[in-house]
């Protein structure tokens, strides 16, 4: 694959999420980038009406180094051991991305990247894209939605995403998503040391808050909806979504990568 091919299909991925289009539409799009119409697909993606509160510059840091806490739109922080969070470039020709990486164990460090919304306003339509990589044997990795650092309480999560293996009624789910930690709600696979892409649209009004996931990429598949709202996370909670975060917890270890992560808000 060429590089403007790559940065084209990882483009297509964001923008098919934040217009929400259909399913049949995403697929005729998917099917023009593999014949390699790429100006033809960017001319159809423009004139999005979002705005954007969160877009990664990862390519401005330099390789090694700790990602700049002032991205194109919005800031990053990290925490962790040092050198948890790095820039790196696992996929060849495809730019810089984060690395999230962690030692295996109780004990050490859980390994994070939080990506903060500018601005920060309660309540709307978003849709948050990122492209990943995740090599073998590496532990779970996982993408967060977190309340805003300036919100009540503060950067706390109220939905997260697994990526891994997870093994229910002795039967093992390899490659797979899991939500907010319930083995009872798996769904879709991806691909292990090649770039996959995923999208999470959320609607968070006055009375309601949903969800919408999607995979996309040669091999990666899968979509699910759900209600976000729960006993443990009230809306008044999620209403005041400001942040999403890439992390290794424990007791995982291993590493893995996200780039062109774009969130905006309608």
């Amino acid at each position: 694959m060429t590089d403007s091919l790559l940065r084209a299909r990882i483009q297509f991925h964001e923008s098919a999420s934040t217009r929400h289009r259909s399913q049949t539409e995403t697929r005729r799009l998917e099917l023009l980038l593999r014949l390699g119409a790429a100006g033809l697909l960017l001319l159809f993606l423009t004139g999005c009406s979002s705005k954007t509160v969160f877009q990664s510059g990862f390519n401005s840091n330099a390789v090694g180094s700790v990602p700049s806490p002032n991205q194109t739109v919005g800031t990053v922080s990290v925490s962790g051991a040092q050198g948890g969070v790095v820039i790196a470039t696992p996929v060849a020709n495809s730019g810089n991305w984060a690395q999230i990486q962690r030692t295996a164990g109780q004990t050490a460090p859980i390994s994070a990247m939080q990506c903060n919304f500018s601005p920060y306003q309660p309540n709307g339509s978003y849709s948050t894209a990122a492209v990943l990589f995740i090599p073998s044997g590496s532990g779970l990795a996982s993408l967060e939605f977190d309340t805003a650092p300036q919100a009540s309480p503060p950067s706390q999560g109220f939905l997260h995403l697994d990526f891994g293996d997870f093994t229910v009624n002795n039967t093992t789910h390899k490659n797979t998503v899991r939500i907010n930690d319930d083995n009872g709600q798996l769904f879709g696979t991806f691909p292990r040391d090649q770039f996959f892409s995923i999208t999470v649209g959320m609607d968070i009004n006055a009375s309601s808050a949903t969800a919408h996931v999607n995979l996309f990429g040669t091999g990666a598949s899968g979509a699910d909806d759900f209600n976000i709202v729960t006993s443990v996370f009230p809306l008044s909670m999620i209403q005041q979504f400001g942040a999403v975060k890439f992390f290794m917890g424990s007791p995982w270890g291993g590493s893995f990568d996200a780039q062109n992560i774009l969130v905006t808000r309608q």
